[in-house]
């Protein structure tokens, strides 16, 4: 037995690394009817949590990769750290991590140090959760879910939302950042808790839990799709090529949009 083990090992260290690590393309996708909710293929896309992706732009061309979880995002600004954190219904928020933490900052004239998280929608974590770590000498500048944060038309945003058990809605805000103090305007209302976005030609491209949207740069929300069958599939990513091509990675495969003709067609992982 112990013979039998040795030489398996030896067989497998003897294949290049390239033969172990799992490559994906298009070419791993076949089309299939967009199924009805509740159906039975609806729920072989729903259960196929092993074939998630999410598509990125390398050099032109559609580079395909197995989804990651990741509960927190960060962007960078001159004084410090934005951290959004996105826990779906055990809540999240926007944190700042300053470079100067000795210095007192603002958000809508208030002291940043008296901001507690909201009963609905403020972050829930114990001590010897990750996030508890990286969020040490934070400050909470808005409670509630932030998904995204991100520059937009010349502006801060983050955009968050939550969609549970009946619940389902999303906003995105812009976030201004004067020395000390930061101002939050009002939410700009979407029509679903965003799950994945992309920014393409000064235009911002949200899938959201249920539907798909659009932001110009005069602020104003399209719906170009609502009430659609990736309901409970959780799209991962976006990536527009043109307005003829945005593809829209969801649970167990992609849907790629065509705005100009708002026709969908949906491939399933092989």
């Amino acid at each position: 037995m112990k013979t039998l083990r040795l030489f398996l090992l030896l067989i497998i260290l003897s294949q290049p690394l390239s033969c172990l690590a799992q490559n994906y393309s298009l070419k791993d996708f076949i089309v299939c009817p967009i199924p009805k909710m509740d159906s039975k293929e609806w729920y072989e896309f729903n259960h196929a949590s092993d074939k998630e992706f999410v598509f990125t732009l390398k050099n032109g061309k559609i580079q395909v990769e197995k989804y990651k979880y990741n509960p927190n995002v960060i962007l960078d600004i001159p004084i410090g750290k934005l951290i959004g954190i996105n826990r779906g219904e055990f809540g999240g928020g926007l944190y700042f991590k300053p470079k100067d933490s000795t210095q007192q900052f603002f958000v809508n004239g208030k002291n940043i140090n008296e901001i507690r998280p909201r009963f609905f929608g403020g972050l829930m974590m114990l001590d010897k959760d990750p996030l508890t770590k990286m969020l040490k000498d934070s400050k909470l500048i808005q409670s509630g879910n932030a998904n995204f944060v991100f520059k937009f038309n010349d502006s801060i945003c983050f955009m968050g939302g939550v969609a549970h058990m009946g619940t389902n809605y999303g906003s995105l805000f812009k976030l201004k950042s004067i020395h000390n103090s930061f101002s939050i305007s009002k939410g700009i209302k979407l029509g679903d808790s965003p799950s994945a976005m992309n920014i393409h030609k000064g235009v911002l491209y949200i899938a959201g839990h249920k539907g798909f949207y659009t932001i110009d740069k005069n602020w104003q929300v399209k719906t170009v799709f609502d009430d659609l069958f990736w309901d409970g599939l959780y799209p991962t990513s976006v990536v527009v090529l043109d307005r003829k091509n945005v593809f829209v990675t969801i649970r167990g495969g992609y849907v790629k949009i065509n705005l100009e003709n708002k026709k969908m067609t949906l491939y399933k992982a092989k």
